[in-house]
């Protein structure tokens, strides 16, 4: 099971990641960060 620190690791991420895709104007790149959220909230859902 992860630790309190990881998964503190991994929702700083996740919002760093949001703040991100709402200011990425080139769509590929939001793509890329869309597919990147999911995955961390997938991995935060596990735990």
């Amino acid at each position: 099971m992860i630790n309190n620190f990881e998964y503190q690791i991994f929702s700083v991420e996740l919002r760093r990641l949001h703040k991100e895709y709402q200011r990425c104007e080139n769509a590929k790149l939001k793509q890329s960060i869309s597919k990147d959220i999911e995955l961390i909230e997938d991995a935060l859902e596990t735990i």
